[in-house]
């Protein structure tokens, strides 16, 4: 899991048991740990003893503000540290953090999986800007000295990875590549040195991002919210991490981008991908004529039934049913990884289009006995969007809060106005998430799987299709949950300007 050479962390929190914990997993793999429990004695270390604090983990609920003020103060100071900040649920103090130069966040709650996710990542950052600093000494020390072999020995090391790295100048010229770099991208040293990116490499993306890096001065992942892009280059598909070259003054003086070439497994993964479309398109009409014949049966229209037939054939039914929603959600997942989540694009009440999905799902909730209340509010403004995402958001969620709360429950279901956003919000008293499962919620064909709910039907891509609809829209969604008490959704919309 340790991602080598070991480095200096400083661990900024006042909760004793989180900051314990931080301590032990780090000290375990190796990395030297300094603490602080208030922001005074987190720069008197930083300022004293800079070296023992390569990247620092800062609790975002500091009293007075304390920890936006430590960001502030070591960018100001030109820190090069990596900050992981830690909240409750990284949602809006997470944020300003990392528009403020925070690198990522952490949730309080985290498992021992999920803190290494984050802090590999921030280590495997400084890692690359430790190897950048030190490639630019090594070249100034190999002007000044005249030592040419420097310069070998340096692409010797570069050469010897396995990913593509291209460093540029400010105005994003190429200055230097490694070999990998030269075989993806098709770059010959004597005739792309020196020259703009965007004539040695047919990516608008890749160039953007570069741009964004010197412009700035923050690093990829922060740009992204942590994520790594995947773009095209040709017939390549290549992950891309990107982060700016700063100057010993704190300055961007330009940009270097590792490329992972991930073409194979994109290629299996659309495969994949194409398969289930076409098994799904197959397998949508004889469903939905042998649900109608069903039916036709179970409703008696046929001849009259026997309880037990009546019985088992109301079974088929729902079984049916839970066939065609999967094929459904296969079908709309699939539209949103080839980027058509949005069909057409027009002016919609939204009070309108909740107030029938509402209705659509009424008989479900009174089956189980569900107390399903709402609150909508009456001057909402019009929305910019496409109607069959917007009710697939609605019906996905409060499907989701029916299923997962027990009979005899309730289901609150709020659409205002929330500042520049309309808020849609679904509110349960059900089974819960743990807080192992909440990262991971939204991850396709992922489902909770526990005593409570092996007998809940569903596909483990329906909150997936929100979030890829809810994005594809400009929007947020966020949730809260505690285990055993219930759980909340909440959909933020842009409105239109």
């Amino acid at each position: 899991m340790l991602i080598k050479p070991s480095v200096n962390v400083l661990v900024v929190e006042d909760d004793i048991a989180i900051m314990q914990k931080c301590r032990e997993l780090l000290l375990n793999e190796g990395h030297w740990v300094r603490t602080a429990e208030n922001v005074e004695e987190a720069l008197s270390i930083v300022q004293r003893q800079p070296s023992e604090a390569d990247i620092i983990i800062l609790s975002l609920e500091l009293p007075m503000g304390g920890s936006m003020t430590l960001i502030e103060t070591l960018q100001k100071a030109h820190q090069e540290r990596l900050i992981l900040g830690i909240s409750r649920d990284c949602g809006e103090e997470a944020l300003e953090a990392i528009s403020a130069g925070a690198y990522d966040c952490i949730r309080r709650n985290f498992t021992d999986a999920g803190f290494w996710v984050k802090v590999n990542r921030a280590l495997e950052t400084h890692r690359l800007r430790r190897q950048l600093g030190v490639l630019k000494r090594e070249r100034q020390e190999a002007l000044t000295k005249n030592k040419v072999n420097h310069e070998e020995n340096i692409m010797a090391i570069l050469n010897s990875l396995t990913d593509g790295l291209i460093v540029t100048d400010w105005q994003t010229n190429l200055v230097l590549f490694n070999k990998v770099a030269g075989r993806l991208f098709g770059l010959n040293r004597n005739e792309s040195l020196g020259k703009p990116v965007s004539e040695c490499i047919p990516s608008d993306e890749l160039l953007s991002f570069l741009i964004r890096a010197v412009k700035t001065d923050t690093s990829l992942a922060t740009l992204m919210a942590g994520e790594e892009p995947v773009i095209r280059v040709g017939d390549k598909m290549l992950q891309v991490h990107v982060d700016p070259v700063v100057s010993d003054a704190g300055t961007a003086i330009g940009a270097a981008a590792l490329c992972h070439d991930v073409t194979t497994v994109a290629a299996m993964d659309k495969l994949r991908s194409d398969f289930l479309s076409m098994v799904s398109h197959e397998l949508k009409a004889p469903l939905s004529s042998l649900l109608m014949q069903i039916s036709v049966v179970n409703d008696g229209m046929a001849g009259e039934l026997t309880e037990k037939q009546f019985d088992l054939l109301s079974k088929a039914k729902e079984k049916a049913k839970g066939m065609i929603t999967l094929v459904n959600d296969l079908l709309d997942y699939r539209r949103i990884q080839e980027g058509k989540s949005i069909q057409k694009i027009e002016s919609l009440d939204l009070r309108e289009i909740l107030g029938r999905t509402v209705e659509l799902m009424r008989l479900s909730a009174e089956d189980k006995r569900i107390n399903m209340t709402t609150e909508i509010m009456d001057d909402l403004p019009l929305f910019s969007g496409d109607r069959g995402g917007i009710q697939a958001i609605f019906v996905n969620l409060i499907s989701n809060a029916i299923k997962y709360t027990p009979a005899g429950g309730s289901v609150h279901i709020t659409l205002t106005v929330a500042g520049k956003d309309i808020r849609f919000k679904v509110v349960d008293n059900g089974l819960g998430i743990a807080p192992e499962d909440l990262d991971r919620i939204f991850d396709r064909f992922y489902r909770i799987k526990t005593e409570e709910t092996r007998s809940i039907a569903g596909s483990g891509l329906g909150l997936s299709i929100v979030k890829g609809i809810v994005d594809a829209h400009d929007g947020t969604v966020h949730v809260e949950s505690k285990l055993g008490e219930g759980t909340t959704f909440i959909v933020s919309l842009p409105t239109q300007e």
